[in-house]
C-alpha cells in the first residue's frame, strides 16, 4: 500500500461532503404537495451522482501510486468546474432565489467545489515539483 498524503485525505473529506451534504444536508426543497419535484430537484440529483464520482476516485487515490493520482487530480479540476456549473446554469433552479436551492445548496456547492479544484491544483504542483527534483 502506497503512503497516503494529507491531499488523499482532503479530496475524499471534500468529496463525500459533497455528495453526502447535498443529500442531506443543504438539499434543495421537498415535493411540492401534488407529490411533483421542482427543477432544483434534478440539479440535486446531478451534483450527488458527481459527488459519487468524486468520492470513488479519492477513495481510490488511496491504493494508486503517484502517476495516477496526479492523473485523477488532473480530471478532478474540469469536473469541479462542471459541477459548479450544475446549479442554475446547466440544470436549470426555482425562479425564486430566496428559495433553498438558491441560498443554501447553490453557494455550498460552489464552496466545495472550488476546494476540490484548488486542492487538486495544488496537489498536482506540489507532485510536478518533487518528481523534478528526483
Amino acid at each position: 500500500m502506497k503512503k497516503i498524503n494529507a491531499f488523499d485525505i482532503v479530496l475524499t473529506l471534500l468529496s463525500l461532503v459533497l455528495c453526502l451534504g447535498t443529500a442531506f444536508l443543504f438539499h434543495p426543497c421537498g415535493p411540492k404537495v401534488d407529490g411533483s419535484w421542482m427543477l432544483c430537484h434534478w440539479a440535486r440529483n446531478v451534483i450527488i451522482a458527481l459527488g459519487a464520482v468524486f468520492s470513488a476516485a479519492s477513495i481510490a487515490r488511496f491504493f494508486l501510486n503517484d502517476n495516477i493520482t496526479t492523473g485523477i487530480s488532473i480530471s478532478f479540476i474540469p469536473l469541479s468546474v462542471i459541477t459548479c456549473l450544475v446549479p442554475g446554469i446547466l440544470v436549470k433552479m426555482c425562479g425564486m432565489k430566496d428559495m433553498r436551492c438558491w441560498s443554501v445548496m447553490r453557494p455550498c456547492v460552489l464552496v466545495f467545489s472550488i476546494a476540490i479544484c484548488v486542492v487538486s491544483a495544488v496537489d498536482i504542483i506540489l507532485t510536478v515539483t518533487k518528481n523534478r527534483k528526483k
